[in-house]
């Protein structure tokens, strides 16, 4: 059971944002500062999701994340527990192993590429389209290798500093980000107890 006083995911979210009246947002300050190390990590996650969030176009996130942000928020200031980090490492390339087995098509690049990174948490597959406009869809899917669902992880796009957007992974595991302008993307999953973090992935047209 929460501690009668203990504030809510809405509550910490207009304290950051400084919504809240000299008083209250005294008291949520030294919630935070006594409630461990678990909960100023979820309070320092969502500080940084709110800065980048503030310098780019997708400054609100979208209603079904903001639900599973509140749900997740508070199911861990009930139980104790570190986020756990891992970096996926890239296992296969589908560009790469054309160009190793010597195949050409005229000198053109495919406009489909298929990237699998791994960690002992599970195997993320990344598949790069282009379209005819030149713009790329990203696409992707979580296969777990160990106890976890893939279902609800929150898939964050990043564009160097920049969140360049965010959604929720299905039942199935997969997710989608639709016409993104060719750069270096990053790519963070996050379920509430672990974050995999997947390094640059150049999405060239």
């Amino acid at each position: 059971m929460p501690r009668p006083n203990t504030p809510d995911f809405e509550k910490i979210l207009d304290w950051l944002e400084g919504r809240l009246p000299e008083d209250e947002a005294a008291a949520v300050a030294r919630y935070v500062e006594s409630a461990g190390p678990e909960v100023r990590s979820e309070v320092d996650w969502l500080r940084e999701f709110r800065e980048i969030s503030a310098g780019t176009v997708f400054d609100t996130p979208p209603p079904e994340v903001r639900e599973t942000l509140a749900r997740r928020f508070e199911s861990r200031a009930r139980k104790p527990g570190l986020l756990e980090r891992m970096l996926a490492s890239l296992t296969f390339d589908s560009g790469r192993q054309s160009v190793l087995a010597g195949v050409r098509s005229g000198g053109a690049q495919e406009s489909r590429q298929q990237l699998v990174y791994a960690t002992d948490l599970a195997d993320v597959a990344v598949n790069i389209q282009q379209r005819q406009n030149r713009r790329l869809d990203l696409s992707g899917q979580i296969f777990p290798t160990g106890d976890v669902e893939p279902e609800g992880f929150i898939v964050q796009l990043l564009r160097g500093s920049k969140e360049a957007g965010i959604t929720i992974a299905d039942d199935l595991g997969e997710f989608a980000f639709r016409e993104l302008e060719p750069d270096t993307y990053e790519l963070v999953l996050s379920n509430g107890e672990y974050e995999i973090l997947i390094p640059p992935i150049e999405a060239r047209a």
